[in-house]
Parts: structure tokens; C-alpha cells; sequence
């Protein structure tokens, strides 16, 4: 069976069909550019907020799931914008879609190699769920 996993690939196996298991809501997939910030610490470049772009692959009603070239520690607090903002999903009933600002807590962070590149591949929950 085929099964989509965390970073929105497909593949075959148990294990990724126990992961899909854990999932309480449906995972959507995309393809969305956003920018993060840490929230409430200063990272402030000549009076600017520092933000650092990333990607968003699928997301759900309670998280999403991003690739970014920077490692980001467990538990830590982002602030997220999407840089495509009401960008719908065709699959999705109603008005489901990528939140356009959020905060976000960082659940767990992986490095990949692409092309021999490092990157990281990112899953975070909201907070707050609507």
C-alpha cells in the first residue's frame, strides 16, 4: 500500500502506515512558500525582524510540515507567514487551507541530503486549533 509520510512523500511499508495511523486529522498536501521567525527573541537586524524562507509540503487543521535549511530545536516557538496567502488545496471541502500567520511549536526536526546538500525537514503543531 501507498502511503504518504511526514514529508509528503510517497512510499510502501508498515511503518509509514503506523505513522499515518498516529495522525488525528487528515494531512493536506502542497506546495507553499512561507517565512519563520522565532517568537518573542530578539533577532533584530538593523531594526528589522529576521525572517528565513522555507517550504511548506502538507499541513492539517493541527500542524504542518516544512523543509527549511536551518535545524530548529524541539519545543521551540515560530512565527509563521505564508507568502501565498489563501492558497486553497483542490481537494479540500470548504474553505480548508494553509493558515496565512500563525504561531507554531516545533515537534520534531530531521536532516536530508538533497544533491548533496544538507536541509531539514520540519514537523510543527499549532497551538491553538480552530
Amino acid at each position: 500500500m501507498k502511503v504518504m509520510n511526514a514529508q509528503g512523500r510517497i512510499g510502501h511499508g508498515d511503518s509509514m502506515a503506523k505513522d499515518a495511523e498516529k495522525r488525528k486529522d487528515r494531512r493536506h498536501a502542497c506546495d507553499a512558500k512561507i517565512k519563520w521567525s522565532y517568537f518573542n527573541r530578539t533577532t533584530f537586524h538593523y531594526d528589522q525582524e529576521v525572517f528565513h524562507p522555507a517550504r511548506v509540503l502538507n499541513f492539517s487543521k493541527s500542524g504542518l510540515y516544512f523543509e527549511s535549511i536551518y535545524s530548529l530545536k524541539p519545543g521551540t516557538i515560530l512565527l509563521f507567514r505564508s507568502e501565498e496567502f489563501g492558497k486553497k488545496v483542490p481537494d479540500l471541502e470548504g474553505c480548508e487551507c494553509l493558515r496565512s500567520i500563525s504561531l507554531v511549536e516545533i515537534k520534531w526536526c530531521q536532516e536530508f541530503l538533497r544533491n548533496g546538500e544538507s536541509y531539514f525537514g520540519i514537523g510543527a503543531r499549532y497551538p491553538i486549533v480552530y
